[in-house]
Protein backbone atom coordinates (compact mmCIF):
# COMPACT_ATOMS: atom_id res chain seq x y z
CA UNK A 1 0.00 0.00 0.00
CA UNK A 2 1.30 3.68 -0.69
CA UNK A 3 1.78 5.57 1.98
CA UNK A 4 -1.46 7.80 1.75
CA UNK A 5 -3.58 4.27 2.05
CA UNK A 6 -1.70 3.09 5.10
CA UNK A 7 -3.57 6.15 6.73
CA UNK A 8 -6.86 4.45 6.81
CA UNK A 9 -5.48 0.96 6.74
CA UNK A 10 -6.47 -1.65 9.68
CA UNK A 11 -4.24 -3.83 11.60
CA UNK A 12 -4.67 -7.00 10.08
CA UNK A 13 -5.66 -9.77 12.70
CA UNK A 14 -6.89 -13.64 13.05
CA UNK A 15 -4.39 -15.07 10.13
CA UNK A 16 -1.09 -15.42 9.28
CA UNK A 17 0.35 -12.16 7.30
CA UNK A 18 4.34 -10.99 6.50
CA UNK A 19 4.67 -6.94 5.67
CA UNK A 20 6.51 -6.33 2.56
CA UNK A 21 8.47 -3.06 1.51
CA UNK A 22 7.18 -1.17 -1.19
CA UNK A 23 9.82 1.01 -3.05
CA UNK A 24 8.31 4.17 -3.97
CA UNK A 25 10.10 6.67 -6.62
CA UNK A 26 7.95 9.28 -8.05
CA UNK A 27 4.18 8.50 -9.04
CA UNK A 28 5.03 4.82 -9.51
CA UNK A 29 5.70 2.22 -6.61
CA UNK A 30 7.10 -1.34 -6.46
CA UNK A 31 7.34 -4.22 -4.39
CA UNK A 32 9.94 -6.57 -5.75
CA UNK A 33 10.06 -8.51 -1.99
CA UNK A 34 7.23 -10.62 -3.15
CA UNK A 35 9.25 -12.11 -5.95
CA UNK A 36 11.39 -13.42 -2.71
CA UNK A 37 8.18 -14.63 -0.62
CA UNK A 38 6.67 -16.52 -3.70
CA UNK A 39 9.94 -18.29 -4.55
CA UNK A 40 10.49 -19.26 -1.11
CA UNK A 41 6.82 -20.22 -0.31
CA UNK A 42 5.24 -21.53 -3.67
CA UNK A 43 1.39 -20.68 -2.97
CA UNK A 44 -0.78 -22.37 -5.15
CA UNK A 45 -2.70 -19.28 -5.85
CA UNK A 46 -1.49 -15.51 -6.36
CA UNK A 47 -3.74 -12.96 -6.62
CA UNK A 48 -2.03 -9.72 -7.30
CA UNK A 49 -2.69 -6.65 -8.75
CA UNK A 50 -0.99 -3.80 -11.46
CA UNK A 51 -0.02 -6.20 -14.18
CA UNK A 52 1.60 -3.39 -16.33
CA UNK A 53 4.49 -2.62 -13.95
CA UNK A 54 8.24 -4.01 -13.92
CA UNK A 55 7.80 -5.91 -10.49
CA UNK A 56 4.18 -7.07 -11.68
CA UNK A 57 5.50 -9.10 -14.49
CA UNK A 58 8.06 -10.09 -13.50
CA UNK A 59 5.63 -11.76 -10.96
CA UNK A 60 3.87 -13.50 -13.88
CA UNK A 61 6.87 -14.97 -15.47
CA UNK A 62 7.83 -16.60 -12.23
CA UNK A 63 4.67 -18.09 -11.46
CA UNK A 64 5.03 -19.46 -14.51
CA UNK A 65 7.87 -21.33 -14.49
CA UNK A 66 6.86 -22.56 -11.05
CA UNK A 67 3.41 -23.80 -12.20
CA UNK A 68 1.80 -21.37 -9.62
CA UNK A 69 -1.55 -20.22 -10.68
CA UNK A 70 -1.53 -16.30 -11.32
CA UNK A 71 -5.43 -14.14 -10.64
CA UNK A 72 -4.66 -10.88 -11.43
CA UNK A 73 -6.80 -8.58 -9.38
CA UNK A 74 -8.05 -6.01 -11.46
CA UNK A 75 -10.61 -4.09 -9.72
CA UNK A 76 -13.08 -1.88 -11.99
CA UNK A 77 -13.28 0.35 -15.24
CA UNK A 78 -13.13 4.15 -14.89
CA UNK A 79 -16.29 5.72 -16.51
CA UNK A 80 -19.29 4.52 -18.00
CA UNK A 81 -19.54 5.90 -21.72
CA UNK A 82 -17.76 4.11 -24.06
CA UNK A 83 -16.11 6.78 -25.97
CA UNK A 84 -14.13 7.98 -22.71
CA UNK A 85 -13.70 4.61 -21.60
CA UNK A 86 -11.48 4.43 -24.82
CA UNK A 87 -10.18 7.46 -24.28
CA UNK A 88 -9.12 6.14 -20.81
CA UNK A 89 -7.67 2.98 -22.30
CA UNK A 90 -5.71 3.93 -25.03
CA UNK A 91 -3.29 6.60 -22.61
CA UNK A 92 0.40 6.19 -22.53
CA UNK A 93 2.97 5.87 -25.45
CA UNK A 94 3.02 1.69 -25.32
CA UNK A 95 -0.68 1.79 -26.64
CA UNK A 96 0.16 4.93 -29.16
CA UNK A 97 3.05 2.67 -30.59
CA UNK A 98 1.69 -0.90 -30.67
CA UNK A 99 -1.67 -0.75 -30.18
CA UNK A 100 -3.44 -4.21 -29.32
CA UNK A 101 0.01 -5.78 -29.77
CA UNK A 102 0.96 -3.60 -26.74
CA UNK A 103 3.16 -6.22 -25.42
CA UNK A 104 2.57 -5.50 -21.57
CA UNK A 105 -1.29 -5.87 -22.78
CA UNK A 106 -0.27 -9.19 -24.59
CA UNK A 107 1.41 -10.74 -21.08
CA UNK A 108 -1.24 -9.65 -18.84
CA UNK A 109 -3.64 -12.08 -21.22
CA UNK A 110 -1.14 -15.02 -20.15
CA UNK A 111 -2.61 -14.84 -16.87
CA UNK A 112 -4.79 -17.77 -15.37
CA UNK A 113 -7.63 -15.10 -15.15
CA UNK A 114 -9.04 -12.16 -13.59
CA UNK A 115 -10.89 -11.08 -10.78
CA UNK A 116 -12.69 -7.70 -11.08
CA UNK A 117 -15.31 -5.27 -9.42
CA UNK A 118 -18.30 -5.38 -11.44
CA UNK A 119 -20.50 -6.86 -14.93
CA UNK A 120 -19.12 -4.14 -17.12
CA UNK A 121 -15.95 -4.47 -16.16
CA UNK A 122 -16.15 -8.19 -16.87
CA UNK A 123 -17.68 -7.46 -20.02
CA UNK A 124 -15.02 -4.90 -20.44
CA UNK A 125 -12.16 -7.17 -20.46
CA UNK A 126 -14.47 -9.99 -22.71
CA UNK A 127 -14.01 -7.38 -25.59
CA UNK A 128 -10.27 -7.48 -24.97
CA UNK A 129 -10.37 -10.98 -25.80
CA UNK A 130 -10.59 -12.47 -21.90
CA UNK A 131 -12.17 -15.60 -22.00
CA UNK A 132 -15.51 -15.38 -20.22
CA UNK A 133 -14.84 -18.61 -17.97
CA UNK A 134 -11.51 -17.08 -16.65
CA UNK A 135 -13.56 -13.79 -15.22
CA UNK A 136 -14.71 -13.84 -12.01
CA UNK A 137 -16.73 -10.70 -10.31
CA UNK A 138 -16.33 -9.79 -6.26
CA UNK A 139 -17.98 -6.63 -6.27
CA UNK A 140 -16.14 -4.26 -4.24
CA UNK A 141 -17.30 -3.79 -0.67
CA UNK A 142 -16.86 -2.46 2.51
CA UNK A 143 -17.45 -4.89 5.64
CA UNK A 144 -21.39 -4.34 5.41
CA UNK A 145 -22.02 -6.77 8.25
CA UNK A 146 -19.70 -4.49 10.61
CA UNK A 147 -21.57 -1.61 9.10
CA UNK A 148 -25.12 -2.62 10.17
CA UNK A 149 -23.76 -3.27 13.38
CA UNK A 150 -22.74 0.17 14.06
CA UNK A 151 -25.89 1.57 12.84
CA UNK A 152 -27.89 -0.49 15.22
CA UNK A 153 -25.68 0.93 18.59
CA UNK A 154 -26.19 4.15 17.34
CA UNK A 155 -29.80 3.74 17.34
CA UNK A 156 -29.35 2.48 20.94
CA UNK A 157 -28.28 6.10 21.27
CA UNK A 158 -31.23 8.65 20.13
CA UNK A 159 -30.15 11.53 21.95
CA UNK A 160 -26.50 11.69 21.24
CA UNK A 161 -27.85 10.87 18.01
CA UNK A 162 -30.34 14.20 17.72
CA UNK A 163 -27.75 16.07 19.40
CA UNK A 164 -25.22 15.91 16.42
CA UNK A 165 -27.96 16.70 13.61
CA UNK A 166 -28.93 19.61 15.52
CA UNK A 167 -24.87 20.53 15.93
CA UNK A 168 -25.19 20.47 11.43
CA UNK A 169 -28.71 21.21 11.18
CA UNK A 170 -29.36 24.49 13.24
CA UNK A 171 -32.81 25.46 12.04
CA UNK A 172 -33.64 21.85 10.53
CA UNK A 173 -32.64 22.30 7.30
CA UNK A 174 -31.55 18.91 4.83
CA UNK A 175 -27.68 17.88 5.47
CA UNK A 176 -25.62 16.88 2.79
CA UNK A 177 -22.40 14.84 3.59
CA UNK A 178 -19.38 14.40 1.75
CA UNK A 179 -16.06 11.74 2.65
CA UNK A 180 -13.24 11.35 1.02
CA UNK A 181 -9.24 13.13 0.87
CA UNK A 182 -9.78 16.47 -0.35
CA UNK A 183 -7.98 16.88 -3.40
CA UNK A 184 -8.68 18.29 -7.24
CA UNK A 185 -9.73 14.58 -7.78
CA UNK A 186 -12.99 14.79 -5.32
CA UNK A 187 -13.81 18.44 -6.94
CA UNK A 188 -15.39 19.67 -3.60
CA UNK A 189 -15.38 23.35 -4.95
CA UNK A 190 -17.87 22.34 -7.34
CA UNK A 191 -20.04 21.31 -4.49
CA UNK A 192 -19.81 24.14 -3.02
CA UNK A 193 -20.43 26.15 -5.61
CA UNK A 194 -23.77 23.77 -6.40
CA UNK A 195 -24.85 25.07 -2.77
CA UNK A 196 -24.15 28.75 -3.51
CA UNK A 197 -26.74 27.87 -6.39
CA UNK A 198 -29.17 26.12 -4.34
CA UNK A 199 -29.28 29.01 -1.30
CA UNK A 200 -29.44 31.32 -4.08
CA UNK A 201 -32.64 29.83 -4.57
CA UNK A 202 -33.93 30.26 -0.83
CA UNK A 203 -33.38 26.51 -0.31
CA UNK A 204 -30.97 26.06 3.16
CA UNK A 205 -28.79 23.16 3.38
CA UNK A 206 -25.98 22.27 5.41
CA UNK A 207 -22.77 20.49 4.79
CA UNK A 208 -20.40 18.36 6.45
CA UNK A 209 -17.49 17.34 4.95
CA UNK A 210 -15.27 14.30 6.54
CA UNK A 211 -11.30 14.40 5.16
CA UNK A 212 -8.81 16.27 4.65
CA UNK A 213 -5.97 16.85 2.09
CA UNK A 214 -3.96 19.34 0.25
CA UNK A 215 -6.50 21.21 -0.74
CA UNK A 216 -8.14 21.67 2.78
CA UNK A 217 -7.02 25.11 3.58
CA UNK A 218 -8.32 26.73 0.00
CA UNK A 219 -11.70 25.10 0.24
CA UNK A 220 -12.04 26.52 3.86
CA UNK A 221 -11.43 30.06 2.25
CA UNK A 222 -13.63 29.23 -0.89
CA UNK A 223 -16.13 28.58 1.38
CA UNK A 224 -15.61 32.55 3.71
CA UNK A 225 -15.20 33.92 -0.09
CA UNK A 226 -18.86 31.83 -0.98
CA UNK A 227 -20.23 33.33 1.93
CA UNK A 228 -22.07 29.76 2.93
CA UNK A 229 -22.75 29.36 6.17
CA UNK A 230 -23.33 25.77 8.06
CA UNK A 231 -20.19 24.07 5.84
CA UNK A 232 -18.93 22.09 8.93
CA UNK A 233 -15.03 20.57 8.19
CA UNK A 234 -14.77 17.81 10.26
CA UNK A 235 -11.44 16.55 9.26
CA UNK A 236 -9.54 12.68 8.82
CA UNK A 237 -11.95 10.15 10.42
CA UNK A 238 -10.71 6.62 10.06
CA UNK A 239 -12.84 4.85 12.57
CA UNK A 240 -15.76 3.21 10.83
CA UNK A 241 -17.71 3.07 14.24
CA UNK A 242 -17.48 6.83 13.98
CA UNK A 243 -18.31 7.52 10.55
CA UNK A 244 -21.37 5.51 10.82
CA UNK A 245 -23.09 8.47 12.73
CA UNK A 246 -22.10 11.15 10.13
CA UNK A 247 -23.80 8.80 7.78
CA UNK A 248 -26.99 8.36 9.79
CA UNK A 249 -27.42 12.37 10.59
CA UNK A 250 -27.12 13.15 6.87
CA UNK A 251 -29.88 13.22 4.16
CA UNK A 252 -27.90 13.10 1.41
CA UNK A 253 -24.34 11.41 0.51
CA UNK A 254 -22.82 13.45 -2.29
CA UNK A 255 -19.18 12.58 -4.25
CA UNK A 256 -19.20 15.60 -6.34
CA UNK A 257 -15.63 14.14 -8.32
CA UNK A 258 -14.59 10.54 -8.66
CA UNK A 259 -16.98 7.79 -7.26
CA UNK A 260 -15.48 5.94 -4.06
CA UNK A 261 -16.16 3.38 -1.74
CA UNK A 262 -18.23 5.61 0.08
CA UNK A 263 -20.96 5.31 -1.90
CA UNK A 264 -21.29 1.45 -1.30
CA UNK A 265 -21.12 2.72 2.41
CA UNK A 266 -23.91 5.46 1.96
CA UNK A 267 -25.99 3.19 0.51
CA UNK A 268 -25.66 0.25 3.24
CA UNK A 269 -27.23 3.35 5.51
CA UNK A 270 -30.30 3.88 3.13
CA UNK A 271 -29.13 7.34 2.24
CA UNK A 272 -29.80 8.44 -1.45
CA UNK A 273 -25.97 8.92 -3.37
CA UNK A 274 -25.12 11.62 -6.71
CA UNK A 275 -21.75 11.17 -7.60
CA UNK A 276 -19.66 11.64 -10.57
CA UNK A 277 -19.18 10.11 -13.76
CA UNK A 278 -15.72 8.56 -12.88
CA UNK A 279 -14.18 5.81 -10.90
CA UNK A 280 -15.02 2.45 -10.08
CA UNK A 281 -17.75 2.43 -8.43
CA UNK A 282 -19.98 4.89 -10.89
CA UNK A 283 -21.72 1.79 -12.30
CA UNK A 284 -23.02 0.63 -9.33
CA UNK A 285 -25.32 3.68 -9.65
CA UNK A 286 -28.14 3.10 -11.08
CA UNK A 287 -30.11 6.73 -12.39
CA UNK A 288 -32.79 7.38 -11.00
CA UNK A 289 -33.24 4.42 -9.21
CA UNK A 290 -30.32 4.39 -6.55
CA UNK A 291 -28.80 7.54 -6.77
CA UNK A 292 -27.75 10.08 -9.84
CA UNK A 293 -24.91 10.60 -11.72
CA UNK A 294 -23.68 13.78 -12.81
CA UNK A 295 -20.66 14.85 -15.28
CA UNK A 296 -17.72 15.60 -13.08
CA UNK A 297 -17.15 19.34 -12.41
CA UNK A 298 -20.64 20.59 -13.79
CA UNK A 299 -21.88 22.78 -11.02
CA UNK A 300 -25.32 23.46 -12.82
CA UNK A 301 -26.25 19.55 -13.02
CA UNK A 302 -25.23 19.09 -9.87
CA UNK A 303 -26.77 21.68 -8.32
CA UNK A 304 -30.50 20.44 -9.80
CA UNK A 305 -29.84 17.22 -8.99
CA UNK A 306 -29.27 18.00 -5.61
CA UNK A 307 -32.69 20.00 -5.40
CA UNK A 308 -34.38 17.52 -7.21
CA UNK A 309 -33.86 15.23 -3.70
CA UNK A 310 -34.06 18.47 -1.67
CA UNK A 311 -37.24 19.48 -2.79
CA UNK A 312 -38.59 16.05 -2.54
CA UNK A 313 -38.76 13.19 0.76
CA UNK A 314 -40.54 11.07 -1.13
CA UNK A 315 -37.89 10.64 -4.36
CA UNK A 316 -35.02 10.78 -1.02
CA UNK A 317 -36.45 7.74 0.71
CA UNK A 318 -37.32 5.64 -2.42
CA UNK A 319 -33.41 6.29 -3.82
CA UNK A 320 -32.76 5.66 -0.20
CA UNK A 321 -34.50 2.32 -0.16
CA UNK A 322 -33.32 1.46 -3.34
CA UNK A 323 -29.54 2.05 -2.47
CA UNK A 324 -29.95 -0.17 0.78
CA UNK A 325 -31.78 -3.25 -1.42
CA UNK A 326 -28.50 -2.89 -4.17
CA UNK A 327 -26.22 -3.82 -0.85
CA UNK A 328 -28.65 -6.54 0.19
CA UNK A 329 -29.37 -8.25 -3.08
CA UNK A 330 -26.26 -7.20 -5.44
CA UNK A 331 -23.37 -5.73 -3.43
CA UNK A 332 -22.00 -6.86 -0.15
CA UNK A 333 -18.96 -8.52 1.73
CA UNK A 334 -20.57 -12.06 0.95
CA UNK A 335 -21.14 -11.48 -2.30
CA UNK A 336 -17.15 -9.82 -2.63
CA UNK A 337 -15.92 -13.04 -0.63
CA UNK A 338 -17.96 -15.81 -2.33
CA UNK A 339 -16.20 -13.99 -5.80
CA UNK A 340 -12.70 -14.30 -4.32
CA UNK A 341 -13.77 -18.08 -3.09
CA UNK A 342 -14.89 -18.77 -6.73
CA UNK A 343 -11.51 -17.66 -8.59
CA UNK A 344 -9.05 -19.06 -6.31
CA UNK A 345 -10.66 -22.41 -5.96
CA UNK A 346 -11.70 -22.53 -10.11
CA UNK A 347 -9.99 -25.68 -11.98
CA UNK A 348 -7.17 -24.63 -13.85
CA UNK A 349 -7.66 -23.23 -17.39
CA UNK A 350 -11.55 -23.68 -16.23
Amino acid sequence: MSRENLKSAKEITGFRHVCIGLLELGPYSYQFGILWHVLIERPHVMVASKPFTLDGLLLLVLCKLLGIRLLWFLGGVHYADEAKIREYDNRGRMNRWFGKYNPKRMLMQKADGLIVYSEHAKRYYMAKGFHEETIWVAPNSTDTEALLGYREEWLTRPDDLAAERRRFSPTGQKVLFMLGRLNEERKVDVLLHAMQRIRAKGIPVSLVIVGDGGESRGLQKLVSHLALPDVFFEGAIYDERELAKYFMLSDVFVAPGAASLALKMAMTFGKPVITGDYGLEVHDVVEGVNGFVVPVGNVEVLADKLLRLLESDELMNRLGENGLATIRDKINIKIMVEGFRRAIFSEPNT
